[in-house]
């Protein structure tokens, strides 16, 4: 086992602090759709196992690549602590800007949406308009009455 100087567990532990506050980030990135849209029961379901998959792998892939493969405790401590800097600074502003992006998205959507209903109820109202063209074109006939006078 290859022993970590002191300097080299500060740089973990800090390192630690980062992961930490990038779970965090994902946990918020999960957690603005499910307060703007009021996920149900399952769809909240889907989110947190996903949410424990992401934090899960992390913390193993951290662990395997900086920490060696060896358990640190101080590791998880500084996780834990960077999560709760972020959500003490940061969450607050990072959800307002999200809401803010999900509801853009959402109006965005609407207005399309109306657009669209528009432009095909306008375009349902033209053919509309040239079917019955048509057909009067069609049963329409010259009279013969009109026909020696020059009028059709």
């Amino acid at each position: 086992m290859e022993v970590f100087s002191n300097q080299e567990q500060l740089r973990l532990f800090l390192q630690s602090v980062l992961l930490g506050a990038g779970i965090a980030v994902v946990y918020d990135l999960l957690r603005a759709p499910r307060r703007v849209f009021g996920f149900g029961w399952a769809a909240t379901a889907v989110c947190d196992a996903f949410f424990w998959l992401v934090l899960l792998a992390a913390l193993f892939e951290f662990n395997l690549l900086f920490a060696m493969g060896q358990n640190r405790y101080f590791v998880l401590a500084g996780a834990a602590g960077g999560a709760i800097l972020y959500f003490q600074l940061l969450s607050g502003v990072v959800l307002a800007v999200l809401e803010g992006v999900l509801h853009g998205i959402v109006r965005l959507v609407g207005c399309l949406c109306w657009l669209g209903r528009t432009v095909r109820q306008r375009w349902q109202q033209s053919l509309l308009v040239s079917r019955i063209r048509f057909f009067a074109k069609k049963f329409a006939k010259p009279s013969s009455i009109f026909r020696g006078k020059g009028i059709k």
